[in-house]
């Protein structure tokens, strides 16, 4: 299981599945489970159009690796006023918080504020019934109090479940690339899901703030983690 922070239905949102907007998500997953290579580099974006992977990849990629998905923010809590600018892209939020991107520092703002309703008793029953589930990787390892007090209370629910956080698919923050054979952005980040604090003979990764995937799950669905 895979769990976001938030993705919210504004009228110039072009995502059009999980981190489908802009991110190194889908072109990760497709490189490992499509093609157990580095070969794709760009971020997938539907507009302009780079949906590589498709739509139908990334289904694909879901049935192989056995994947699902939550966001642990639900949205703006029910009776706080929004108002749209679609001019600005901007939402105003409670007549006082001007929201105008999708950094998580605002859901942290707001939320610490008493603006937003959380989605962790909703996450939590899904995964107590859905024994199957053997991994919980959030997308988010950092962002203020109160993502992170989401984070680890649905953690905390499942001390006998693998969990962790992997390099968000934005790449934001990732600093440099790594060196080669890993010097794209995609691939970088890739190696850091792979190998980090796994000691990679070649080019070792050690951040203490994430986790890495679990090279059995990757293994069994046709992934080798040596290419990456």
């Amino acid at each position: 299981m895979i769990i976001g922070t938030f993705n919210h239905g504004w009228p110039w949102n072009d995502a059009d599945f999980f981190y489908g907007r802009g991110m190194y998500m889908w072109t990760i997953m497709a490189n490992l489970f499509l093609s157990s290579a580095n070969v794709r580099t760009s971020r997938r974006d539907p507009v302009p159009p780079n949906n590589n992977p498709t739509l139908a990849d990334i289904f694909e990629i879901c049935q192989k690796g056995k994947l699902c998905f939550a966001d642990a923010v639900l949205g703006t809590r029910v009776g706080v006023p929004t108002v749209v600018n679609a001019a600005t892209q901007s939402i105003l939020v409670n007549g006082m918080y001007q929201w105008t991107d999708y950094k998580d520092e605002h859901l942290n703002s707001m939320g610490a504020a008493g603006l937003l309703d959380d989605n962790v008793q909703g996450i939590t029953a899904f995964i107590r019934r859905t024994p199957s589930i053997q991994h919980i990787y959030f997308s988010f390892a950092t962002g203020g109090a109160w993502l992170i007090g989401l984070k680890n209370a649905i953690a905390a629910s499942f001390p006998a479940i693998n969990s962790g956080s992997i390099f968000t698919p934005t790449g934001n923050g990732f600093g440099n690339n790594l060196p080669e054979p890993f010097n794209q952005r995609a691939w970088s980040i890739a190696h850091h899901w792979v190998w980090n604090n796994m000691g990679h003979a070649t080019v070792p990764v050690m951040n203490p703030n994430y986790t890495h995937l679990d090279h059995s799950w990757l293994i069994r669905n046709g992934v080798n983690p040596n290419n990456f």
